[in-house]
C-alpha cells in the first residue's frame, strides 16, 4: 500500500501530425486516488477507471492496462507483417 498519494496526469495525441486524426489518451490518477484511462476521438470513447484507494482495484487497474496494451501490440504487429 502507498504511504502518500502521487497524482498522474498525461495526454497526448495518438497520431500528432496527423491532420485528420484526433485520437488522443488521457491519463490520470487525482489526489483522492481515482484514476481513469481513456482513449478518445471526436465522436466516442472508451474508459478504464476505479478506486487506487482498494488494493484489489489497484490489481485490476493493472491488469486491465497491461491487457489493453498486449492487444494492441499483438494488433499492430498482425498489421505490420500483413500489411506493411
Amino acid at each position: 500500500m502507498y504511504q502518500q498519494m502521487v497524482t498522474y496526469n498525461q495526454k497526448a495525441f495518438l497520431l500528432p501530425d496527423g491532420p485528420e486524426s484526433m485520437v488522443a489518451f488521457h491519463a490520470i490518477i487525482r489526489p483522492n486516488g481515482q484514476y481513469r484511462f481513456r482513449i478518445h476521438d471526436c465522436l466516442t470513447s472508451i474508459r478504464l477507471h476505479g478506486d487506487l484507494n482498494d488494493p484489489a482495484q489497484v490489481g485490476e487497474a493493472v491488469t486491465k492496462l497491461r491487457t489493453l496494451a498486449a492487444a494492441a501490440n499483438e494488433f499492430a504487429d498482425f498489421i505490420e507483417e500483413c500489411y506493411a
